[in-house]
């Protein structure tokens, strides 16, 4: 965690960082990327280009679902965020791309 990863050509954050900064748990930021995921499906809108499912290994060895996250997903999450923590999640993702 914590590195961008290039993805189709484009920049990503993991989702267990995000939520790290944004101070979510990540159960709870994974149900809200779930939903825009339904509302850009519905309008027919890439959501490739905001959030790419993946998947990583717990310390039990076990699978767990995360996402990589854009810049446009970022983007996205951080208007959803308001007051303090929208603005210091905008100045950390922004640094990161």
């Amino acid at each position: 965690m914590n590195n961008l990863q290039i993805v189709n050509k484009a920049a990503a954050i993991d989702s267990r960082d995000v939520a790290i900064m944004v101070e979510k748990e990540h159960s709870k930021l994974l149900r809200d990327i779930r939903t825009y995921a339904e509302y850009l499906d519905e309008a027919k809108i890439g959501l490739v280009d905001f959030f790419i499912e993946t998947s990583y290994q717990d310390s039990k060895g076990e699978t767990r679902p995360c996402y990589l996250i854009t810049k446009q997903g970022c983007e996205m999450v951080a208007n959803k965020l308001t007051g303090k923590k929208g603005v210091l999640f905008t100045a950390r993702y922004v640094k990161k791309f």
